[in-house]
């Protein structure tokens, strides 16, 4: 159940791309503070008010704002492909983090492996991309800070199961108001078409609102590196909706992205199966009583 619900996160994510090219025009931190408000407003009613944790507050909206701004950033001051790129190294930090932030998880070569071929996966999608101006560095490292606080973020989420997912209401909501704040102080004047408003909605309801919902349970209730490992597939999706979108068809790029991602998830959920039992086990011989075991000595 956790998978499920992480995949249809992630292809509502991959949703995304499209929607931005819609938004063309439309500064791209006025659209996601819009975007995150309205996702945040619909999970309102459900917040638990009086279990609210200010710390808990503090570090799930300052990491939604925090990884969105940086983000953004990153594709202005870099080159776009090469920083969106860095930037989808997420799901192979969320599987080196997993072990470090939460004792009972382990890294193993097998899952380092995973996490490597789903990153060349996104490489082949990107294809040639030129890496631009020397100067664009500041954008890389932005880039890569963006990757570190969200996979930061989705391990914490793990770790804190005792926040309650309504919750995700208001990181969105407080981010999106800080990003719509930010914009007015940082942008010039811009007008938004009727189309793009609607465009705006969905983006709050899906990949900026209830995706976000979907994947804090997932978090919660599932294995962090083996959802991780998912992850991949929003790059090689979002690329295939667009080519789609524009009329381009799908790529060689994109089709052999997608085999590496999914010879990515296979290596990962073996590595999870093999695991699993031995953990089950290394359980059964410490459970069971000294006289139980065989006497090999007799004949």
């Amino acid at each position: 159940m956790p998978e499920l619900l992480a995949i249809l996160a992630l292809l509502i994510w991959s949703s995304l791309a499209v929607s931005a090219v819609a938004l063309t025009g439309v500064p791209a931190l006025f659209s996601t503070g819009i975007a995150l408000a309205i996702g945040g407003a619909c999970g309102l009613p459900w917040i638990r008010w009086r279990e609210l944790s200010l710390s808990a507050l503090l570090v799930g909206a300052g990491a939604m704002f925090g990884y969105h701004a940086l983000y953004f950033l990153s594709l202005k001051l870099a080159e776009p492909v090469v920083a969106n790129l860095l930037h989808y190294l997420w799901p192979l930090l969320i599987i080196l983090l997993t072990p470090a932030l939460l004792p009972n998880h382990r890294l193993s070569r097998t899952h380092v492996i995973a996490g490597l071929l789903g990153f060349v996966g996104i490489v082949a999608c990107v294809g040639d991309a030129p890496l631009g101006n020397w100067n664009a560095w500041w954008g890389y490292v932005l880039a890569l800070v963006s990757a570190l606080i969200w996979a930061a973020y989705s391990v914490w989420a793990k770790r804190s199961a005792a926040v309650p997912t309504s919750t995700v209401a208001l990181y969105c909501l407080l981010a999106g108001i800080t990003a719509i704040a930010t914009n007015f102080f940082v942008q010039e004047s811009f007008s938004v078409s009727r189309w793009q408003w609607i465009v705006l909605i969905y983006m709050g309801i899906g990949p900026l609102g209830g995706a976000f919902y979907l994947w804090d349970i997932a978090m919660k209730r599932g294995h962090p590196q083996r959802i991780a490992l998912y992850g991949y597939a929003v790059p090689i999706a979002s690329t295939a909706f667009v080519s789609i979108y524009v009329g381009k068809g799908l790529t060689a790029g994109t089709m052999l992205g997608a085999l590496f991602v999914t010879i990515s998830v296979m290596v990962g959920r073996r590595a999870e199966n093999a695991s699993t039992a031995q953990d089950w086990d290394s359980s059964v011989s410490e459970s069971r009583p000294l006289d139980a075991r065989p006497d090999l000595t007799e004949p």
